[in-house]
């Protein structure tokens, strides 16, 4: 592979790794919202196919970077925030959303063995979001031209209007996690 194919791919993982996690955080955020059953289906399908591709490119994004000449990123520092020779405090900030999305992919995948857990977990995505925008928004070629601003701040919209609708709901009513896991006890004889 050419130095620039890596680099245009490296791109195009990150930018639409970045777009769909934004997608999986405002489904996310928005669906204890929806109260018809089969749209709130249809969130929790989305939400759930979004993460994955936004995980799956992530890890692409991540290899790339590790493998591409340019910006010469090595592996430990894909994953340990501050050790980058290049753009240190922006890559770390890519390494630490890395992080947060690994345990909240990990936590995800047994959560039925903990749901307190992962519940608790979960909400690392909001962060972990936040820092790989930031991330994109500083480090991202082109950072004055190209898709990064208009993707940057069309999921900063998006996010806001499902956060909006999720404010809105709990207020409503709307139940604003999952439902409680019941606890159960011996009966004493």
């Amino acid at each position: 592979m050419t130095p620039e194919t890596t680099w245009l791919l490296l791109r195009a993982a990150g930018l639409v790794a970045l777009a769909a996690l934004t997608l999986s955080v405002a489904s996310g955020l928005a669906g204890p919202a929806i109260t018809r059953p089969a749209w709130r289906g249809v969130s929790v399908a989305v939400h759930r196919a979004a993460s994955l591709v936004g995980l799956g490119l992530t890890l692409a994004h991540v290899v790339l970077a590790v493998l591409d000449p340019y910006v010469a990123i090595d592996a430990l520092a894909a994953v340990v925030p501050g050790v980058s020779a290049w753009e240190p405090l922006w890559v770390g900030a890519g390494a630490l959303a890395v992080d947060a999305l690994a345990v909240v992919a990990l936590t995800s995948a047994v959560r039925r063995r903990g749901p307190r857990v992962w519940w608790t977990l979960h909400v690392l995505t909001y962060p972990a979001w936040i820092l790989a925008t930031g991330h994109a928004l500083a480090v991202g070629s082109d950072v004055l031209r190209g898709p990064y601003p208009i993707v940057g701040v069309a999921g900063l919209l998006l996010v806001g209007v499902a956060l909006v609708a999720r404010v809105t709901a709990v207020r409503g009513g709307a139940p604003a996690g999952p439902a409680p896991v019941p606890v159960l006890t011996r009966s004493q004889p």
